[in-house]
């Protein structure tokens, strides 16, 4: 059976895989922004990456509910016996305070995606109504040629003999 210094130490290991898993988050969201500003860059490529974030985010959830339920566990010897656990204790402050960094940088990367996101999907739908404008006007054409009786007369158009 474990001792509460082992589950401490399991604390604090657990806030140490967070950080990682952050950092990882970090690297994605750099990869999306560099596909999302990418004019060339394909749907699935996207998609993967959000994929795989969500993946992280997933981690982070259970890294999450199982420090949590650890904590409850361990709170009562930790708060009664403070001194003891002072360096494990620091440790874990110091982590934290790089979680709450890293999730500020994540949240802030969130945020400028969701905006070349918005700047993307515009493009694309200008592009795709410029499409339709486009074929619409060759089918105009095309059925005003191939129907001589509702529009110019071809023969009027060409006069070479």
């Amino acid at each position: 059976m474990a001792s509460n210094r082992d589950y401490v130490i399991m604390l604090r290991e657990s806030l140490e895989k967070k950080v990682d898993v952050l950092r990882i988050l970090v690297v994605r969201n750099q990869e999306q922004a560099a596909i999302l500003k990418n004019p060339m860059s394909e749907p699935d490529e996207l998609e993967k990456n959000i994929n795989l974030k969500a993946e992280l985010i997933d981690r982070i959830t259970m890294l999450d509910d199982g420090f949590e339920q650890l904590f409850n566990k361990v709170k009562p010897e930790v708060e009664a016996h403070r001194e003891e656990y002072a360096d494990e204790i620091k440790k874990m402050q110091d982590l934290i305070r790089r979680i709450a960094d890293l999730t500020a940088d994540v949240e802030a990367a969130e945020y400028k995606n969701r905006e070349y996101a918005k700047e993307k999907f515009a493009k694309v739908k200008s592009d795709a109504r410029e499409i339709k404008k486009n074929s619409e006007v060759v089918s105009k054409y095309y059925k005003t040629m191939m129907n001589p009786s509702k529009g110019v007369d071809p023969a009027f158009l060409d006069r070479k003999k």
